[in-house]
């Protein structure tokens, strides 16, 4: 058992650390679910796990899955599934503390971790990221409502436990805009800029910023309804029998604006007038090879649109009856056996709602009939203007216009709004942390490339350099170390010494769509170059890829000495 070290010893040996010294304290971390520890006997056989690999610092994941907690919290319920009775985050606060390593509350603060609204979201569903029906969940750090809460959750966890210190994740946006009144009107008062609010949200032209799209070419049979600023088609209906077929011609479930969510709001009202259900479907060709996340973001964006489609196997489109639905998101390849069974569903009178065409597919004489287009064309990914052609109420043309050039810059005044939102969120927990537990570390997992986190609104190195962080664990989780080189190189260029930078290297790897324990060599080899670089510790994801292999690793080869967990240097008091 590692023999406890008192705050002030601790403190004295960490600046000693960041002067230079090659030996002394440094942060042996590892990040951990909560979900892993329902009972005591789970955790204490991992704290058992973590203890043999002489690590000396857990991140323990307490707060995400839409809304639970994994501690006693007045705010949001306990986790699924833990056992009456039991405290999951105070019983590893004991039991680690016993053995010498710090425990770090670890909050999901940006992305919900639920597909549909529950605990939080339910109750207010205003405090979601609004950006049209696409995409999945996001917390809209905008609201100040929406910082208070999670400020007063995680300062209600520090202030109930013996905690080391709290860790954001996910401290960023996904979406790329938010189309709610309260942004839209803030963000307009500040920069001088026209809200998208009323009519000019829900008409088009619209804006699909980073749009990715398979597109369909050369429409034969179908109406084009929408048009992207080059002329090709981006909203077609083809008539097929006694039924029709909508194609939006790009990666709609994930990047679905207002106005696009009113016509597929509108259109799958007038389809399921007569009682028509809604089921989505993919083939078991492309989930073999794009997998199913596809799949997944169109189950959230029919859900918030007020639908709750089933979810059913290719197989049965044959025996579906007339006046349903059917919803195929990128379902690129499509066998010819299902492309005749969704051709004679349509003329039936069944309704398709295709999400980016069935590109790998379009040699079939069916596919070109069903979706009204002679041929695939090219992929594209830019930002994209989509204006009506006036040709159906479904695609309603307002008054207003859009000038894409206009749109970019007013683009990087709305990435300084939301950035702003995200650091008032890590500033205001900062300031409250330190009243409440001085000693106690506010820590952040972030993008590794300073490029990747300006992109979705996270500017760490803005915290650093404000002194509202006590250290950042940027995650570095590529294979190919000279990416890490390259990366340890940036950061160095903001904190030479590194004093509060931490690399968050993985243990785990991708195979055959499987994720797996990471090859020795090449944590050693990751390792070693921190260390090199002059590294005062590493964090590793995760827990659940600690294999004995690398338990034996870090015993034996890493870490075979005890030493404290490293502690930035004090910072004068502003």
């Amino acid at each position: 058992m590692r023999r406890l070290l008192g705050w002030a010893m601790l403190l004295s040996i960490g600046l000693s650390a960041a002067a230079g010294g090659a030996s002394g304290p440094e942060l042996r971390g590892i990040w951990m679910h909560a979900t892993q520890i329902k009972t005591p006997g789970e955790a204490d056989a991992l704290v058992a796990r973590i203890d043999k690999a002489n690590l000396n610092a857990v991140f323990l994941l307490v707060w995400y899955w839409g809304g639970q907690a994994f501690f006693e919290s007045e705010l949001c319920p306990m986790g699924d599934g833990v056992q009456a009775g039991y405290d999951p985050l105070g019983h590893m606060v004991k039991q680690c503390h016993q053995r010498g390593i710090q425990v770090h509350a670890w909050f999901v603060n940006g992305a919900y971790g639920a597909a549909q609204p529950r605990h939080v979201l339910d109750k207010h569903p205003d405090w979601a990221v609004d950006e049209g029906a696409g995409g999945s969940l996001w917390y809209d750090f905008g609201k100040p409502e929406v910082r208070r809460f999670q400020s007063d959750l995680m300062i209600e966890c520090l202030r109930k436990y013996d905690l080391d210190g709290l860790h954001f994740d996910y401290i960023r946006y996904g979406p790329k805009q938010c189309y709610c009144g309260h942004c839209q009107n803030e963000f307009a008062k500040r920069y001088g800029s026209e809200p998208m609010t009323g009519a000019r949200r829900t008409t088009f032209p619209a804006v699909v910023a980073g749009m990715s799209a398979n597109l369909l070419a050369s429409p034969t049979t179908a109406a084009v309804l929408a048009e992207f600023s080059d002329g090709s088609a981006a909203i077609a209906l083809n008539k097929l029998g006694a039924g029709s077929v909508l194609l939006l011609n790009w990666h709609a479930e994930n990047e679905m604006p207002p106005a696009v969510s009113e016509t597929v709001r509108l259109t799958l009202g007038v389809w399921t007038t007569g009682g028509g259900k809604v089921y989505l479907v993919t083939t078991a060709a492309t989930k073999a090879e794009y997998g199913t996340s596809s799949l997944d973001a169109a189950r959230t964006t029919l859900t918030r649109l007020g639908h709750r489609p089933a979810t059913i196997d290719a197989e049965r489109i044959a025996k579906l009856p007339a006046g349903s639905v059917l919803v195929l998101p990128a379902a690129y390849v499509i066998e010819e056996k299902v492309a005749k069974d969704i051709e004679a569903f349509v003329k039936r009178g069944g309704q398709v709602l295709m999400l980016d065409g069935p590109v790998k597919s379009m040699h079939l004489p069916a596919l070109r009939r069903i979706t009204g287009f002679a041929k695939a064309g090219h992929y594209v990914h830019r930002d994209e203007v989509i204006r009506s052609t006036g040709r159906s109420p479904l695609v309603p043309r307002g008054e207003h216009q859009i000038d894409l050039r206009k749109e970019k810059a007013r683009a990087q005044k709305w990435a300084e709004f939301r950035k702003q939102g995200v650091t008032d969120l890590v500033k205001d927990v900062y300031r409250r942390a330190k009243a409440v537990k001085p000693k106690a570390h506010v820590t952040a997992a972030v993008f590794s490339s300073v490029e990747s986190a300006q992109k979705a609104y996270q500017d760490w190195p803005r915290w650093l350099r404000e002194g509202t962080i006590d250290y950042v664990v940027p995650m570095a989780y590529a294979a190919d170390t000279r990416v890490l080189s390259r990366e340890i190189a940036q950061w160095k260029r903001i904190d030479p010494h590194l004093a509060r930078i931490i690399p968050g290297l993985s243990i785990y790897d991708t195979q055959d769509g499987r994720t797996v324990t990471r090859d020795v060599d090449l944590i050693c080899e990751q390792h070693r170059l921190c260390e090199r670089q002059g590294a005062h510790g590493n964090v590793y994801f995760s827990l659940q890829y600690l294999s004995t292999d690398v338990v034996n690793l870090f015993n034996n080869e890493f870490y075979r000495k005890d030493v404290p967990a490293y502690v930035p240097p004090l910072r004068p008091s502003r």
